[in-house]
This record gives C-alpha cells, sequence and structure tokens, in this order.
C-alpha cells in the first residue's frame, strides 16, 4: 500500500528557505523581535497555519470512532483459531495493482 502525499509538504521549514539579502533583513528583523520578546520577559509561539490544520485533522482522528475494529478484531480472531482463509488471488490482484500505481 502506498499512502501519497494527501495534506502537502511533509517538511512545513522546506517552504521558508532564505535567500542571499533576504536572509540579512529577516536576520535583522529576528534579532529586533528577539531583544523585544527578551525585554518582555516572556516567550512566545506562533504556529503556522498548515501546524494548526494538521493539530485539528490529529485531534478529529483521535476523537471519531474507529469504523474498522470490529472487523480488525474479527481477522485477529479468525487468525487465532486458524480459520482464516484469505484470498491469494486477490491479495496477488491488488499487490499488482499497487505497483502498477507506482509506474503511473
Amino acid at each position: 500500500m502506498q499512502i501519497k502525499n494527501l495534506v502537502g509538504e511533509m517538511n512545513p521549514y522546506n517552504k521558508n528557505k532564505v535567500n542571499g539579502s533576504d536572509a540579512r533583513a529577516e536576520g535583522t528583523n529576528n534579532a529586533a523581535r528577539a531583544s523585544k520578546e527578551a525585554a518582555s520577559g516572556s516567550d512566545r509561539i506562533q504556529l503556522s497555519s498548515e501546524a494548526k490544520l494538521r493539530g485539528a485533522a490529529y485531534k478529529e482522528a483521535l476523537n471519531s470512532p474507529d469504523t474498522r475494529q470490529k472487523k480488525i478484531d474479527d481477522l485477529k480472531e479468525r487468525v487465532r483459531n486458524g480459520t482464516y482463509k484469505p484470498d491469494i488471488k486477490k491479495a496477488a490482484e491488488n499487490l499488482i495493482r499497487d505497483d502498477l500505481d507506482l509506474i503511473k
């Protein structure tokens, strides 16, 4: 099974690369901001909109009921009892289909 990139870039810091003269301006802004925060005596955390979206999606996934749990429990029980007989032809078809999806 292949999980394709469903939620966008997995490394949010890739988008924030700074080059050349922008790096100097960014460094000056960061230094001014850091000294201002140090004077106030407090730390501050700021999340990107992407991080907030990922956090909300993760929280929703944790709170949602697991609709497949009954099926998983049934399969585990059948494997323990020795009554599970997988369809080898169907498994082979799925493997070939997944391999073909990689080529596309």
